[in-house]
């Protein structure tokens, strides 16, 4: 048996440069705004069980693993859509608290579509700014009083 190659030895030898792909991880620093305990906004928070869903539902994305984010971001989506189709609450049916969930929801939506997309450094810049925009959303509804 004869053996034949169409490549020579040293072209054998060479190898392809495959640089490493630097990885991402997600950024566990976000801080949330905590009411304070008796204030306005944790009896409002507590009041309204939808607002205490979403606050909790926010907490644990704090606490994400990034493994499992789409369900958390999934929960967090349908607290907030819960939230805005209540009607029979007069702070929360205001135009600014409701113009601050609906940026809320896109903040999560962003969220959604870059952890799709498998974008971890858009994905910690829309949790940053999911954040940002919750934190807000106490700040307003804290000045309502």
């Amino acid at each position: 048996m004869i053996f034949l190659s169409c490549q020579s030895p040293n072209d054998m030898k060479k190898q392809k440069d495959i640089s490493k792909v630097e990885e991402v991880s997600l950024k566990n620093n976000f801080q949330i705004y905590i009411p304070k305990k008796n204030s306005f906004v944790d009896s409002l928070v507590n009041s309204i069980s939808e607002l205490r869903d979403l606050k909790i539902s926010i907490e644990d994305l704090t606490k994400l693993n990034p493994n499992g984010i789409e369900s958390f971001l999934d929960e967090t989506l349908i607290k907030c859509d819960n939230l805005l189709n209540l009607k029979n609450k007069y702070l929360i049916s205001r135009p600014e608290i409701r113009g601050r969930l609906k940026v809320l929801k896109i903040n999560i939506l962003k969220c959604k579509f870059n952890n799709n997309q498998n974008d971890i450094k858009n994905l910690n810049e829309s949790l940053k700014k999911l954040f940002i925009s919750y934190n807000i959303l106490l700040e307003r509804l804290e000045g309502l009083k």
